[in-house]
């Protein structure tokens, strides 16, 4: 179990990171100035990051993390639809922020966490989904991870940045994007 004292100054961190962040880029925000706006010293901030840029990847991840948990998918979507879908919820309640983030052309850190949390959901669901009919092609699971989680990193980009594009249009247009063996499915 982990000590209480350290919950709360991860909390203080992410909420103080979170919020210098929706300010402006990562890149900009320095260990002092975050430490003081969370309450800490930076002795404290050095003991659970070693970067600003590290403090918003894991706060950021860790939300997202909790809206897609939050919401567990229907038999009809895969894990991976299901999970964009959901951080849509989180990705509007931040739209400034990652507006900042995906605007900055000398940190990627946050459209690097993005890819990777989503590369781990596609992993996971394509290794449970070659057990099912129809089979998943003969593919490097790791590298089809990639490919999708990079494309809706991508393509998740455009739709903060252009802010025109509804919910709904967006996911209109995701079937269209994903190969039809990937959304094949006995549900089984």
């Amino acid at each position: 179990m982990t000590d209480a004292r350290i919950l709360r100054t991860r909390a203080a961190l992410h909420g103080a990171i979170t919020d210098l962040a929706t300010q402006k880029p990562v890149g900009e925000i320095t260990v002092s100035e975050l430490a003081e706006t969370a309450g800490i010293n930076r002795v404290t901030f050095y003991k659970h990051y070693t970067t600003p840029a590290e403090a918003l990847a894991d706060a950021l991840q860790t939300e997202l993390k909790e809206t897609c948990d939050a919401a567990a998918p229907n038999g009809s979507v895969d894990p991976f639809t299901h999970c964009i879908y959901t951080a849509l919820d989180h990705l509007e309640a931040r739209r400034e922020l990652y507006t900042i983030a995906f605007n900055d052309q000398v940190d990627g850190t946050v459209p690097m966490m993005l890819s990777r949390f989503l590369t781990n959901i596609a992993e996971t669901y394509l290794t449970k989904r070659r057990k099912r009919k129809p089979a998943v092609p003969d593919i490097d699971l790791d590298v089809a991870a990639a490919f999708l989680a990079n494309g809706a990193t991508g393509a998740i980009r455009v739709w903060i940045l252009e802010g025109d594009m509804s919910r709904e249009r967006f996911f209109e247009n995701l079937p269209q994007l994903l190969p039809a063996w990937f959304l094949a499915s006995d549900n089984g």
